[in-house]
């Protein structure tokens, strides 16, 4: 259990009490330990399918949840804090990418950035609802040179 999220493998937990929580309603649940609420959402994808999860409420920041990603002892914080970024700050993800890519001395935080965000895929992951042609291929051609920086690490 991280100390932000919590989350199935594989989809092996679903309900509150699967990962110790107390369900106050279809949405929310608490901690018994310390009382703290937690909100049930979908979080990483390993490849098949949303994981099952919950998130100490409230949910961090954007800062908060990079330094999740990149210095986060527990996996499921890690993954967690990754899911949301994916979700709601791929914009800001996007400019982080670009700027560890290009800093010589942020390599290993762009190498973890590239494999917990599978960065390799030349693939926009921003979202696309309401922009112009122009803005998403722009978009995409700098998600495209970060897919071809990742692809050269080792």
């Amino acid at each position: 259990m991280g100390e932000h999220f919590v989350m199935s493998t594989r989809f092996d937990k679903c309900e509150a009490s699967d990962f110790g929580l107390e369900q106050l309603d279809a949405k929310r649940a608490t901690n018994p330990k310390d009382h703290t609420l937690w909100g049930k959402c979908k979080l990483y994808d390993f490849g098949w399918g949303k994981e099952n999860g919950f998130y100490k409420e409230p949910l961090p920041g954007f800062d908060t949840l990079l330094e999740l990603v990149l210095y986060g002892k527990d996996r499921d914080d890690r993954y967690g804090a990754a899911a949301v970024i994916l979700k709601k700050y791929s914009e800001k993800l996007l400019n982080e990418c670009e700027s560890c890519m290009e800093d010589v001395a942020n390599s290993s935080a762009f190498k973890k950035l590239a494999d917990i965000f599978n960065l390799k895929d030349p693939i926009n992951l921003c979202p696309t609802a309401n922009k112009s042609h122009d803005r998403i291929k722009s978009e995409y051609l700098r998600w495209k040179k970060i897919s071809e920086a990742a692809s050269r690490l080792e």
